[in-house]
């Protein structure tokens, strides 16, 4: 559609015209809708570039906190050292002075002396109970062996004895086996 023909104007073509304002118009839009995301894009930008800066000083700081760290650590070996050699010093060249007096080894003496009589005593009254159990025992066997009470086998014959009756018993239970 055209506005007004003249010869000497040409025409005015009014849907190209709103086709162009619209075009003009979207793209304005979207100029603001890409100037807002650019806007958007900075500000993330700068806040990366803070976080950055903070992880930087974070790193830093961690070195010189781990170089402290290994500092104290090797002040305290060399103190733990310090402290090993001077008890290893103390301990060599550390002297104790002991004496006895002649009082003292006296008094030693006396004390084992008293034990060697204690245990001689006990020794002879253990010794003469012994005895004494001895010649009870002796006493007591002569009086059976006078009596002939008991029985007495030497190995050899308790051997015979228990084969004796091994093959009896064996001889008797064939016999009533067989009786039946």
């Amino acid at each position: 559609m055209g506005i007004g023909k003249s010869r000497i104007t040409p025409s005015i073509n009014v849907d190209d015209m709103l086709e162009q304002a619209e075009i003009n118009h979207e793209i304005e839009a979207e100029k603001q809708d890409a100037e807002k995301r650019l806007a958007e894009v900075r500000e993330a930008n700068d806040a990366l570039v803070k976080i950055h800066q903070d992880l930087q000083d974070a790193i830093k700081a961690e070195r010189d906190a781990a170089m402290i760290l290994k500092t104290a650590i090797d002040s305290s070996n060399n103190i733990i050292n310090g402290i090993c050699n001077a008890i290893v010093k103390a301990e060599r060249d550390t002297q104790f002075k002991a004496t006895i007096k002649s009082e003292h080894l006296a008094q030693l003496q006396q004390l084992l002396n008293q034990a060697a009589k204690a245990w001689k005593t006990v020794l002879e009254n253990h010794h003469s109970e012994q005895m004494k159990m001895l010649t009870e025992h002796e006493s007591n066997m002569r009086k059976l062996l006078r009596r002939n009470e008991g029985v007495w086998f030497s190995d050899f014959w308790m051997k015979v004895l228990v084969i004796f009756l091994l093959v009896y018993t064996v001889a008797l239970g064939l016999v009533v086996y067989y009786a039946r």
